[in-house]
């Protein structure tokens, strides 16, 4: 298989990573801590609780090391801008990757970049192609390598002949559809790749620490876990459904009805239970890993982090999978910290304070003994994994979409705003006539005595719904001073050509919004973060 290394940034990029305090002296590593990261795609927080032995035995038994964030929140509701926000410190609005043809931003180091000019030994492991290379996740990284079922030496030969456009164009897409299919299953492979790259640094001269990221997709429908994962949280069921092709299954949702589920609730418990299959296969096999970085003698002293990307909408609000909505079955994920030289306790340290995305990569930043720069929009943790505390802060969430109205030709983007406290969360709908925004909705969630966010709050006056705009336009503030003190590249740095080559996989499963044509790219007014709205007359 192919290792992908690429560790040459750009001019920009390198003298930001420069100015962060890269270690130059070896002798200075030898007691660093090994980091890793484990992202596991799609995965509720209420699922995945780090407290379910019979689920995830491996993660609990990991998780009485360290501590549980109960209040973790993503960015967004889908993997790109969630995973760009775990390698940069930055929600979405600020590293403006919201649309499936952006990548991260030259000018902004990624976390890989920084632990690799600091002295670290970078390994990363994918299994979902927003997690490519083409979308700068491979920066910084000696060894980035796609953990899909087929060989990535074929699977970049597929992408090169595909946007060659030649004869063999129609079958490379075809190929690669098969490669990018939701009908995969990678865990295995990803392991048996880990497994192996751990071997070749074992042979390797020199005491580096490393930083070993781990992508796992399997959670992520369809929900297909092999056996015994497959029947063993619903063996009673004698139904027909399955998780094969979910998102188009018009037996689960059709949107030509009214309403547009179909599926019953017996059904959608054994959905359920195929979801919790596929974590508890995911779980087995990160079991693997771990035992095998205990069994080095690394595992005590590795900082590890496991959280996920986004959850997954059950019809909560109407709707399933992801990338719908900004509630919270897709904004919060689960999270787990463990310090290196941690010792075993009866259960995990559980923390309430709300934390985001963001606060990955300072917090790793810090235990690695290296300066996460002034331009990381999120905090580290480490008071809180140590014990501490830290101020309340809200999280920033966002999702742009592009859409077309029945009778309209022209397309038009949405961005869903909303900004959440442990207790409430606040939700904003824009559309754009031309650049003007226009407010859509606006409302108001009290999630001590509405947690699910059905009743979104009718009963208060306009003088108090003035008093909450500008209560929200406040927590906005703080992202838009830093998308303004950040340095960007320019645009045409950032625009990959991923669409041309998966259009055909993102329209089959349901990602690609407005279709395959070329206009894609938003404008470049609507990348920055909104300025302040003034309240609409009516709402």
């Amino acid at each position: 298989m192919t290792s992908l290394p690429s560790k040459t940034p750009g001019l920009a990029c390198a003298t930001a990573l420069l100015a962060l305090g890269a270690c130059s002296d070896p002798s200075d590593l030898a007691d660093r801590p090994d980091v890793l990261l484990i992202s596991i795609d799609s995965v509720r927080a209420d699922t995945l609780t780090f407290l379910d032995p019979e689920t995830t035995p491996n993660l609990a038994r990991l998780a009485r090391r360290g501590t549980v964030f109960t209040q973790a929140v993503s960015g967004s509701s889908w993997t790109l801008p969630a995973h760009a926000q775990m390698f940069t410190g930055q929600p979405p609005a600020v590293h403006g990757v919201q649309k499936d043809d952006l990548r991260i931003d030259p000018a902004t180091p990624t976390l890989s970049e920084v632990l690799s000019r600091g002295g670290w030994r970078t390994a990363g492991f994918w299994t979902g192609w927003y997690l490519s290379s083409e979308y700068g996740f491979g920066r910084g990284f000696d060894t980035y390598r796609n953990s899909m079922t087929v060989d990535p030496e074929a699977n970049e030969d597929l992408k090169a002949a595909l946007l060659e456009r030649g004869d063999e164009a129609d079958e490379a897409l075809s190929l690669m559809r098969q490669v990018a299919s939701h009908q995969d299953i990678t865990s295995q492979q990803l392991v048996e790749d880990v497994l192996s790259e751990l071997d070749a640094l074992d042979r390797q001269a020199g005491a580096e620490p490393r930083f070993l990221f781990c992508h796992l997709f399997d959670p992520h429908y369809d929900y297909i876990p092999p056996a015994p994962f497959d029947t063993a949280f619903d063996p009673d069921y004698t139904g027909e459904m399955t998780g094969h092709g979910f998102w188009d299954n018009r037996l689960v949702f059709d949107p030509a009805q009214n309403p547009a589920r179909q599926i019953s609730d017996r059904d959608l418990e054994h959905v359920r239970a195929l979801y919790r299959g596929e974590l508890a296969w995911t779980d087995a096999a990160l079991g693997r890993i771990l035992d095998r970085l205990e069994a080095d003698g690394r595992l005590a002293n590795t900082l590890v982090i496991v959280t996920s990307d986004h959850g997954e909408e059950f019809f909560e609000h109407g709707d399933r999978g992801h990338r719908n909505t900004l509630y919270d079955e897709v904004l919060r994920v689960p999270l787990l910290i463990v310090p290196p030289g941690s010792a075993a306790g009866t259960a995990p340290r559980l923390c309430e304070t709300q934390v985001t995305l963001s606060d990955l990569l300072p917090t790793a930043l810090d235990y690695a003994g290296l300066d996460a720069g002034d331009d990381v929009f999120g905090r580290s943790l480490r008071p809180l994994v140590e014990g501490g505390t830290l101020p309340p802060r809200p999280a920033v969430s966002s999702l742009l979409v592009r859409f077309q109205s029945p009778g309209n030709a022209e397309y038009q983007y949405l961005l869903t705003q909303s900004v959440r406290t442990p207790t409430s969360k606040f939700l904003r709908m824009v559309t754009f006539e031309g650049e003007r925004p226009r407010v859509r909705r606006f409302a108001q969630f009290d999630l001590e005595s509405d947690p699910l966010e059905q009743r979104p709050r009718s009963d208060a006056t306009r003088a108090q719904i003035s008093a909450l705009w500008e209560a929200f336009e406040d927590d906005l503030d703080p992202v838009r001073q830093a998308f303004e003190a950040r340095a960007r590249a320019p645009l045409a740095e950032r625009v990959t050509r991923v669409r041309e080559t998966f259009a055909g996989d993102l329209q089959d499963l349901g990602y690609l919004d407005g279709g395959t044509d070329e206009v894609a790219t938003p404008p470049a007014w609507l990348m920055a973060p909104l300025p302040r709205l003034p309240l609409p007359d009516r709402l």
